[in-house]
């Protein structure tokens, strides 16, 4: 289908993105990146080790000229990628894959873009990602944008577009305006036309992480959850700081885990308990971050500990939901599952 090329494209075509390259993954995952300094020079020569999920040492590497270095012919599903120099501040990039690669499966591949600080340094707030350089909105696409943005306040829809479409023309590279189109393509359902239109914002910003999360909510829809956590995870490289992010990789690994059978064979067992883990660590990352999303972080390890088996916990979740969210319209069907998983 179409979409699956655009969501290849939008892979394959950023520089920090997660990549598909089946071929070159025949003998297992892989990890690429690119180390930089503060100045955007690379930087050759430099020590990257590789360890496992757990700290484990298991390669070491030097970044060529270019400051690309690789690690090749990965079995497992966790690593971290670490940076130590005298010069710059510690470097550690951890790297998750859906599943270990197998002689029937071809590898996946991973792409790190790391940018050094040097030690001592102040640190300033990395500039945001969302920034396009020297962009200037004409203020005719600026006075439709301000239109469009009251007329959705006030629910209508029809105009509200109409508006969306007027700034797109009078300034065609208007990311604001382009994913706003997408968002509401996406709301109803018009997924192709929705693509079209994250796919022309991804080649205004490829670094917008918004982007990446439209992808991966067409994804959703499409019920491609695994290929749906591989976006969603390139959207929390590329802005750490929201909770959101983490929670909705979580949502697609736990639906990606729901859809295989662990009687299958023990390779489904094992890749279904993975990306249950790997859901289990986004959640808690999310509620560390805080914020609004936190109610529906329990919520989801609620859902998780319960496919697990784990009653307990589950039901902790819900307490701690309910004390997040005390006024829920759902509280008292969410007591009355705390009752439930706490007498079984």
């Amino acid at each position: 289908m179409r979409y699956q090329k655009v969501i290849g494209r939008v892979l394959l075509l950023s520089a920090a993105s997660i990549a598909f390259c089946a071929s070159a993954q025949a003998q297992g995952n892989s990890i690429r990146g690119k180390v930089r300094n503060p100045g955007g020079q690379n930087v050759s020569r430099l020590i990257v080790h590789l360890e496992t999920g757990n700290g484990s040492p298991i390669n070491v590497v030097t970044t060529n000229n270019e400051g690309d270095f690789i690690f090749q012919g990965l079995a497992e599903t966790s690593y971290t990628v670490v940076i130590s120099s005298p010069e710059f501040e510690e470097v550690r990039e951890h790297v998750d894959f859906v599943r270990s690669a197998s002689p029937d499966s071809p590898g996946e591949s991973r792409t790190l873009d790391i940018v050094l600080t040097p030690k001592g340094a102040s640190r300033t707030p990395v500039p945001s990602n969302r920034t396009i350089s020297g962009q200037t909105v004409p203020k005719e696409a600026r006075d439709a944008m301000d239109r469009a943005v009251k007329l959705g306040r006030d629910n209508k829809e029809q105009e509200y577009v109409s508006a969306l479409h007027e700034a797109v023309k009078a300034f065609p590279d208007y990311l604001e305006a382009h994913l706003m189109l997408a968002a509401d393509l996406l709301k109803n359902n018009r997924l192709d036309d929705a693509i079209s239109e994250f796919e022309v914002a991804r080649k205004i910003n490829p670094k917008d992480d918004r982007v990446y999360q439209g992808f991966g909510q067409v994804l959703m829809k499409q019920k491609k959850y695994a290929l749906a956590s591989q976006v969603f995870g390139e959207a929390v490289r590329l802005n750490p700081a929201d909770a959101t992010l983490p929670l909705l990789r979580a949502s697609a690994l736990i639906e990606h885990a729901t859809a295989i059978n662990p009687n299958t064979s023990k390779e489904a067992s094992e890749e279904r308990q993975k990306a249950l883990t790997m859901a289990e660590q986004d959640l808690k990352r999310s509620i560390d971050i805080g914020g609004k999303s936190t109610g529906q972080a329990h919520l989801q390890l609620a859902r998780l500990y319960e496919k697990r088996g784990d009653r307990r916990r589950a039901a902790d979740e819900l307490e701690a939901y309910l004390k997040v969210e005390p006024d829920a319209k759902n509280a008292q069907s969410i007591r009355d599952a705390i009752k439930t998983l706490r007498s079984q």
